[in-house]
């Protein structure tokens, strides 16, 4: 299951088909193989209960007279049954008066048959018929039917059943061989057009439109797209004159082309968001609806189902944080940092208030930036370290800031799970992760969603870790980290490197 993701989407698209026609498929043969089961065994219930009634009343009069010649001659008309294996007439005291068995190595009659006998075994049909003469039972009669023809029947049944179920899943993957090619074509037609176009460097390609669909209309965005890039290439090459002007124009023309760029990336996915509620909304009504009628591996599977595209429209959503952020414009405000923590960690503490952390914020932390952003990517850095010290006995966190030879560094310290130091430079990319989801949960983007809204202050961002030993994330802001060789000094603010007595304020 994991590694589908990795197959192309001409197979992706066949297996959804595949899958959901041999679920279907399954159930149908099901269905008819237990009523033709069910149909099998009432017919055999119909027939004996009627000659074993017929049978019983031709006996009154024998029964009466012990006339035991004519019983044995009733009994004996059962022989030409084929599945009848054994028959017996019993008197009142249950004393057999008449009595037949086809295996002559098998026991014939029971000693004492019970009075209403109508039962299924794994190889025989048993019922018996009670001899009523003027309201008083006056004998019994029992019959043992072999169930082999029923079970030759029925194997013949079940066997027609699956070939034809397999020759309904090879006409549906023939079938779906060629429905997966309107999705699939007009996706591969455009990748293969933004490679040539990545590769020759020549925006006068175009995508061919397949469908008319969503699609379609991604296509037709793709190609204004390429159609306002071509433009903006025309106007550069051909504008010779006033080159500083022209560097200008082309700066706003390549703003326009990255502001329909991220409107396409904000329309797919957008547009995916229907798809998933669909896909969702209809796996709960099955489970609602048929839940009754589906086994566990299908139950499983829709909970999959429900799962996975759950966990789509949480990546979606985050996709399109990540594109508010790149649009949003900056509006820089002078406010207290500290207070934005202790709101966000207060938060965070009403989601899990069985958590006790030790959380420990520096005061009166002033700083000028755009509070809504900051809000953004501090809810990112305090979400992951709120996350992995979940497995910590004295979970810990530390916010402050120190000044090093004039810089103003932030800082974000926690003594969770900790990360190897030698990928430090994936953390901040997008959909990279450096734990597994068993391990901790997440999409991956948050990150690179807070290094985004950093470097759009003109800040940078960098981390530091010793795995199990927790991490410590480092941002500054209108400004760049130092540089391994400048001199230490401290103006204000605790360095969570050095040892320190400064206590900070706590929240817990």
């Amino acid at each position: 299951m994991f590694g589908a993701k990795y197959l192309p989407i001409r197979k992706k698209l066949s297996m959804i088909i595949m899958a959901s026609a041999l679920l279907a498929v399954v159930l149908l043969s099901t269905v008819f193989i237990v009523y033709e089961y069910i149909s099998l065994r009432n017919n055999i219930i119909k027939e004996f209960s009627t000659t074993s009634k017929i049978i019983a009343n031709r006996s009154h009069a024998a029964l009466l007279f012990s006339d035991t010649a004519t019983l044995q001659e009733n009994v004996d008309s059962l022989k030409i049954h084929d599945d009848v294996e054994a028959t017996c007439l019993y008197n009142e005291m249950d004393d057999i008066l008449a009595s037949f068995n086809k295996k002559e190595n098998e026991t014939s009659c029971p000693d004492h048959p019970s009075r209403n006998l109508n039962h299924f075994d794994e190889r025989y049909y048993q019922i018996s018929e009670p001899i009523v003469v003027d309201g008083e039972a006056m004998g019994l009669l029992y019959i043992r039917v072999s169930l082999n023809s029923l079970n030759r029947h029925l194997s013949t049944y079940v066997i027609t059943t699956g070939v034809f179920a397999l020759i309904v899943i090879c006409a549906v993957f023939i079938f779906s061989s060629f429905l997966q090619n309107f999705i699939s074509t007009p996706l591969l037609l455009l990748k293969d057009t933004a490679r040539q176009i990545t590769r020759k460097k020549d925006y006068s390609l175009r995508a061919t439109k397949e469908s008319h669909d969503e699609i379609g209309d991604m296509v037709d965005t793709f190609n204004e797209m390429l159609a306002t890039i071509q433009q903006q290439n025309k106007t550069i090459l051909n504008d010779a004159e006033g080159l500083e002007l022209k560097v200008e124009e082309r700066t706003k023309e390549l703003a326009m082309a990255n502001k329909e760029l991220e409107a396409f990336s904000y329309s797919v996915s957008h547009d995916l968001r229907a798809p998933l509620r669909a896909i969702d909304g209809f796996s709960k009504a099955l489970l609602e609806d048929y839940g009754s009628e589906l086994d566990h591996t299908a139950h499983d599977y829709l909970r999959r189902v429900r799962s996975a595209s759950q966990k789509m429209g949480v990546l979606i959503s985050s996709l399109l944080q990540l594109s508010r952020v790149t649009r949003k414009e900056i509006k820089d405000t002078h406010f207290d940092l500290s207070d934005m923590i202790m709101h966000i960690i207060h938060q965070m503490q009403e989601q899990e208030p069985d958590r006790l952390i030790d959380v420990q914020i520096q005061p009166e932390m002033y700083i000028m930036a755009d509070p809504q952003l900051m809000e953004v990517a501090l809810d990112n850095l305090l979400g992951n370290a709120w996350k992995y010290t979940k497995y910590e006995k004295f979970p810990k966190i530390e916010i402050g800031y120190y000044v090093e030879n004039g810089h103003t560094i932030y800082f974000i310290k926690d003594n969770g799970a900790g990360f190897d130091e030698r990928y430090a430079k994936n953390l901040f990319t997008a959909f990279q992760r450096l734990h597994s989801p068993e391990q901790f949960e997440g999409t991956g983007i948050g990150l690179a969603t807070v290094s985004r809204i950093i470097h759009r202050h003109h800040g940078d961002i960098w981390a530091k870790s010793t795995i199990d030993e927790g991490a410590t994330f480092y941002f500054t802001l209108y400004d760049n980290r130092p540089q391994p060789g400048e001199t230490e000094s401290f103006s204000s603010g605790t360095n969570p490197d050095k040892q320190t007595d400064k206590q900070t304020e706590k929240n817990t």
